[in-house]
């Protein structure tokens, strides 16, 4: 059964299981003195020890089974008949086990049963209840058990119910507990976590913005998360029932999938299982890039259950090695000089009064719209160094570089701010106001409204979105720094030069002229290289003031009154004549 090696280990070939003789009459009929019963309490509180010491000796304890043989023998034959007499004795509820063969009771596995055509099993493992079935044989079911047994002793205990008694859904909402909190951009996640919930009627996720938090360093909690139930039916109004019972019709089938996604334990979900949910959302036409988000909220899911959870199934993230569609080709738009004149134009007449101060920004210091919007503060400026400090920026903190134009644009929005007629309930200017008081629906409702009127006009911007600044900014700097990628990431705030590559789209046209020792036309360049954004959002300013001082300054002209002849009968004579 075992064998001494060199290292002087012990080597176990198999399980070792005592099978003890009966005791004799003579052993059953034989009473301890009080004296014993001292000894014989030891000696069962540490047979009660070696009992559920088993599960960790592993090879260990089939040693000592070896070496001790003789003691527990001896065991046998005197405590274990004796055993009920000496509880009674010493008031302790412990039921004595009917033999020692009881020590390996949780090394072994459990047997295999009959299930229809194929085997399964079921047993209780590190406070898990595993059952598993399919096996084609009863070998295969021993292998697979032995297989899983190996797993779970080698990880520590697993956390909450174990892998084979939580739902995906379930595991969702215990996630989103754990991780949303320090998540600056949780809200897609949360959106999609709440696909998964509303399928099996389950509290969604609400997230409220924490009230302190250290901004910009890691560990900062941003979101407070809790779970609500959602008590009403959103009401649709007449005009969108059509679009919205088209829109549900689509989504039928993969709710379908997700629902029995949602509701399959953790350690039963497969690739297959999330492959059906993707080929549905593509048959339903869902373009590449939310298919992409749901997969990899997935991913993210399986892979935390696996390093903190200290979960052993699924085997392999089932999220990972699927079937994807093709990713939409990366956005190259950018606005030109000619289109940014036409747009000035129409972002004066679109009703915001900041949005086209903040645009015109972007294009300077190629910002995202939220750090401009919900970020930056007077304070945060240090006209000294032209620098603008954000402590909280998608990537964390940075300094973001202000030119002369960058600079005019924001004196005259300091001018505006402390010169503003306010509401009496209004507190006064402060430099810890923020630069733009609006939203960014506002802006972009406003951005909106003036490319539809550029698209109406002779230089039409097509689908040009607000985060195209970014990439026209980008591009310009490439242009003007002759591709010095430090520079030019010093001023994006890109932390890899792969991302920075990303957002520069220098095109072809440009190369050309390049190549022919040519400046390439003004008018086609992005829209700031050898030109002034600001110049042309002050004149197209200029043009709108005028306009309206023409409108209000300009007299009525008093239409001079019809003389009437004697042939001619006014109106109201006419009809009283009639």
């Amino acid at each position: 059964m075992l064998k001494w090696k060199s290292s002087q280990t012990l080597a176990c070939r198999a399980p070792i299981r005592f099978r003890p003789r009966p005791p004799t009459n003579s052993q059953k009929n034989q009473t301890l003195s009080p004296a014993h019963h001292a000894g014989l309490f030891v000696c069962l509180s540490l047979f009660c020890q070696c009992y559920w010491w088993t599960d960790a000796l592993d090879c260990g304890v089939a040693a000592f089974f070896e070496i001790a043989s003789p003691f527990f023998c001896a065991f046998t034959y005197t405590v274990i008949p004796h055993a009920k007499e000496l509880c009674k004795c010493i008031h302790t509820p412990i039921t004595p086990p009917c033999g020692t063969y009881r020590l390996m009771r949780r090394c072994t596995m459990a047997k295999p049963i009959r299930e229809g055509t194929g085997w399964a099993f079921r047993l209780r493992a590190h406070g898990q209840d595993i059952y598993q079935s399919g096996f084609a044989s009863q070998a295969a079911a021993n292998k697979a058990q032995a297989k899983l047994l190996a797993e779970l002793k080698l990880k520590d205990q697993a956390a909450g119910q174990g892998p084979f008694k939580t739902t995906v859904a379930a595991a969702f909402m215990h996630y989103a507990r754990e991780r949303l909190p320090y998540l600056k951009g949780a809200r897609p996640d949360s959106l999609i976590i709440n696909r998964y919930l509303r399928t099996l009627n389950m509290p969604v996720i609400r997230l409220t913005p924490a009230d302190d938090h250290n901004s910009g360093k890691k560990g900062s909690v941003y979101w407070e998360v809790s779970f609500v139930v959602e008590e009403y039916t959103r009401a649709i109004p007449q005009s969108l029932a059509k679009h919205r019972s088209a829109q549900e019709a689509r989504a039928e089938k993969v709710d379908e999938a997700r629902r029995r996604l949602a509701a399959m334990p953790m350690a039963q979900v497969t690739a297959h299982a999330v492959q059906a949910l993707i080929d549905a959302r593509r048959a339903a036409g869902y373009k590449a890039a939310p298919i992409a988000n749901e997969r990899a909220e997935l991913r993210r899911l399986f892979n935390h259950a696996r390093n903190r959870w200290n979960w052993t199934r699924p085997l392999s993230n089932p999220a990972t090695h699927l079937d994807m569609p093709e990713p939409d080709p990366p956005r190259d738009s950018i606005l030109t000089n000619a289109q940014w004149e036409n747009l000035s134009v129409a972002l004066c007449q679109a009703g915001n009064e900041y949005a086209p101060s903040l645009f015109c920004l972007m294009l300077e210091t190629a910002m995202r719209s939220c750090e401009p919007l919900t970020t930056a503060r007077w304070r945060h400026i240090n006209w000294t160094r032209n620098i603008l400090t954000l402590p909280d920026a998608k990537s964390g903190g940075r300094d973001v570089p202000l030119g002369p134009d960058a600079i005019k644009i924001l004196r005259q929005l300091e001018t505006h701010a402390k010169t503003k007629r306010r509401k009496p309930d209004q507190a006064p200017w402060s430099i810890d106001d923020p630069i733009f008081p609006t939203t960014y629906e506002a802006v972009k409702k406003a951005w909106a409204v003036a490319r539809k009127t550029c698209n109406a006009g002779d230089t039409p911007i097509g689908d040009l979105g607000i985060h195209d600044l970014r990439h026209t900014s980008a591009t310009r700097y490439a242009l003007h720094f002759k591709g010095d990628l430090p520079v030019i990431m010093q001023i994006t705030g890109h932390k890899t030069t792969e991302m920075a590559m990303r957002y520069i789209n220098i095109k072809a046209d440009t190369v050309a002229h390049m190549l022919h020792g040519r400046e390439p036309d003004i008018a086609d360049s992005p829209a700031g290289y050898r030109a002034s954004t600001v110049q042309a959002l002050d004149k197209a300013q200029l043009a709108l003031e005028e306009a309206k001082k023409q409108t209000s300054v300009a007299p009525l002209r008093r239409l001079p009154r019809p003389h009437l002849s004697n042939n001619v009968v006014p109106l109201h004579t006419q009809r009283s004549a009639a």
